[in-house]
């Protein structure tokens, strides 16, 4: 196992034919990784390394056991890559889910915490015909501001917390009990008769209709409702406007949405149409978490559901608080809101969510600190003044400005012990402030994060 700074590394992958004494090169995939760190299952050995200059050529064992097939896909190969050694090298498969693979991106990978792996560009092996078939890599990496010494921690890429790592608990289903009749969090009260065909509005609002046991009565949601589970559930929305014509097509029974969903003549339209919308309230803290649920339970006919989700929620958020007592470390974070395509560059401050969740982690948020309102435009005097220890940000957020490269290049921030350090973790979007059955457990690994940070600093 080549083994020591991670790199940045190129792969090709060979597909060989072997007749006889004879193999030949019949078709190339090219398969980009960036800093790999990670610990791989043996597929094929390599039996010899050359350093050319700054590149390594590892060269990989062509007759290791292969299954014969006519036609072979290559998927993602990782392989833990440094310039410290040169002596050998292992090269795995690691398939990654469908949903995993439509999301990960180059220089922000997000398969797992120590996983990386830049998206694939394969040129599919031509089918084989000859006896056997055996797929051999050949492995050139290129050492880019690689040193010979073992990388200091301070130099690791982002943190990175997954929705795909906390599944959606989900309580014993109960039998719906019909009509109900519930007050929204807009004053109007809606009437339900009705569940069998639900519109959810909001990441948060999907998470509890599903783990109420009711996500196969969901037929459409937003597009800010982004659970795995549901991807294939026809979108009513365009951003965060919902068109009312998309949702009165699906002829839904129930609509859910909070006191942001709007436009408010969209609104005014489908209850005009006849179809029952009910408004909840927004939640930004844990304390709020309890009535959110407890409405959308209520309107759709399942209390005791709605009971025992937020006996769950409640326990697991004071589990985690707990946890969060035995770490001594206070660090202070900045929790940055990023869109870089559309040139939005937020710090978040008191009723922001994130303040809330890092106060239970045991941080403190340098914007709620320093006095600032939930989201105020980030300038490089504001962050160079609040210097915080670590950077939170959502993944998409740090996609969307190239990466913790591109974060830590923003004005003002290379300037922060975080840039520094390289301290950033970044959460899932639909997990972060969706305030839901997932958040206590959101708080364990946020704190966990955290305290390494400490450790490293």
């Amino acid at each position: 196992m080549i083994r020591g700074v991670p790199c940045t590394v190129t792969v090709v992958c060979v597909g060989a034919v072997v007749d006889g004494d004879t193999t030949s090169v019949v078709d190339v995939a090219v398969v980009e990784v960036t800093r790999p760190a990670v610990n791989v299952v043996d597929d094929a050995t390599a039996v010899g390394a050359t350093a050319v200059g700054a590149t390594a050529v590892v060269v990989v064992d062509p007759l290791a056991e292969s299954t014969a097939n006519d036609d072979v896909v290559v998927d993602t190969l990782v392989l833990e890559a440094s310039a410290s050694s040169m002596s050998g090298g292992v090269v795995a498969t690691v398939p990654q889910p469908d949903n995993a693979k439509a999301a990960i991106t180059v220089r922000n990978q997000r398969l797992s915490v120590r996983l990386r792996c830049a998206s694939t560009r394969l040129i599919p092996l031509n089918p084989m015909s000859r006896r056997v078939l055996l797929v051999g890599a050949v492995v050139m990496f290129l050492v880019a501001g690689c040193g010979q010494a073992a990388a200091p921690s301070s130099d690791s890429d982002a943190r990175f917390i997954l929705s795909q790592d906390f599944p959606l608990p989900t309580v014993k289903p109960e039998e719906a009990v019909l009509p109900t009749s519930v007050t929204g969090a807009d004053g109007v009260v809606v009437q339900v008769t009705d569940t069998s065909r639900i519109i959810v509005l909001n990441e948060a609002i999907a998470e509890i209709v599903v783990s109420i046991g009711l996500q196969n009565l969901i037929i459409g949601r937003d597009a800010t409702t982004t659970l795995a589970a549901l991807a294939e559930i026809t979108e009513v929305s365009s951003g965060h406007d919902i068109s009312a014509e998309s949702v009165l097509s699906l002829r839904p029974t129930v609509v859910i949405g909070d006191t942001r969903t709007g436009p408010p003549e969209a609104i005014q339209q489908l209850r005009g149409a006849g179809v029952p919308v009910l408004l909840v309230p927004e939640v930004w803290s844990l304390s709020a978490l309890p009535q959110r649920v407890s409405m959308i339970a209520q309107a759709l006919g399942v209390p005791r559901a709605g009971q025992d989700l937020v006996a769950f929620s409640e326990k697991a958020v004071a589990d985690a608080l707990q946890d969060v007592a035995s770490y001594a470390a206070v660090p202070r974070v900045a929790f940055l809101y990023v869109r870089g395509t559309a040139s939005v560059y937020l710090l978040g401050g008191s009723g922001s969510g994130a303040d809330e969740l890092l106060a239970a982690a045991g941080a403190i948020d340098v914007g709620a600190y320093n006095g600032l309102s939930a989201f105020t435009p980030l300038t490089a005097e504001a962050i160079v003044q609040a210097n915080p220890d670590v950077l939170l940000v959502m993944t998409r957020g740090l996609d969307s400005v190239g990466g913790i490269d591109g974060l830590l290049g923003l004005p003002g921030i290379s300037s922060t012990r975080a840039a520094k350090s390289r301290a950033v973790i970044a959460v899932d979007d639909d997990l972060l402030l969706s305030f839901g059955p997932r958040t206590g457990a959101l708080i364990s690994r946020l704190a966990e994060l955290l305290d390494m940070y400490s450790s490293d600093t």
